[in-house]
């Protein structure tokens, strides 16, 4: 017998978003980002490269709507 979840509430998924943009990144992390920027920056990856300091540093002009 399958069982299943019952669908997840968009309250609690609303603060869990909300939660996850206001928590800050640790160093360790940044640390990371910086040196993977560098090396997609050396390999001319530069798509790559712009996705990813996307994700790690998002345009804080944008208010995500929920």
């Amino acid at each position: 017998m399958v069982s299943m979840n019952p669908p997840p509430n968009k309250d609690d998924w609303a603060k869990a978003q909300q939660r996850k943009i206001n928590k800050p990144i640790d160093t360790d992390t940044l640390i990371w980002a910086r040196h993977r920027l560098m090396r997609l920056e050396v390999e001319s990856r530069w798509d790559d490269r712009i996705s990813l300091f996307e994700e790690f540093f998002p345009n804080d002009a944008v208010i995500p709507q929920f």
